[in-house]
């Protein structure tokens, strides 16, 4: 039986939604398992967005310290791919969204925290930034949880949420998620 790009869209999900020990890293093996049969030639084979956004969603969900960092990493070699013309894996919405999703999950140490915090800015910043896709409301619940997770409670953090907060609102999407 011959693989399908669909048989290894199926495999990377299916592993980021499993709670297997560095199922990740698995997904990530298989991206890049694509990514050498599609320079060899097989260009039915090469990643797309939705195989990238997999990989980073399975990191999110993942109990790897660096999974922020992991994600970041992907949305970089994402944003240089398509800088190149590589259309097929432009990040779009869903991309941002899982790398902000990732940092807001991160958990360890103040460094690793700190780290997870600053990609998370990143991307919500690089969203607001990219000419092919624009923010959701999810994207700002999940700016919101990396504030909430990843910064110290206090004034600053809630001066950071209610200037979040009224960015939605200035977009049109702050709706009941937002506001919690």
């Amino acid at each position: 039986v011959k693989p399908t790009p669909r048989t290894y869209r199926s495999a990377i999900t299916a592993l980021g939604k499993s709670r297997q020990p560095r199922a990740a890293e698995k997904a990530e093996q298989i991206l890049e398992e694509m990514e050498y049969m599609g320079s060899l030639g097989a260009h039915d084979l090469a990643p797309n967005t939705i195989c990238y956004n997999a990989v980073i969603d399975a990191y999110a969900r993942g109990r790897t310290m660096e999974k922020a960092y992991r994600a970041e990493l992907l949305l970089e070699k994402m944003l240089e791919e398509s800088a190149k013309g590589n259309t097929l894996i432009r990040p779009d919405t869903i991309t941002f969204n899982s790398v902000i999703n990732a940092a807001a999950r991160s958990f360890g140490d103040s460094i690793v925290r700190r780290e997870a915090y600053l990609i998370g800015l990143g991307a919500f910043k690089k969203i607001h930034e990219y000419e092919h896709c624009k923010p959701s409301s999810i994207t700002y619940v999940l700016f919101l949880n990396v504030l909430k997770n990843l910064v110290e409670e206090g004034d600053a953090r809630d001066n950071m949420a209610e200037r979040t907060y009224q960015l939605s609102v200035s977009f049109g999407l702050a709706n009941g998620k937002v506001r919690e």
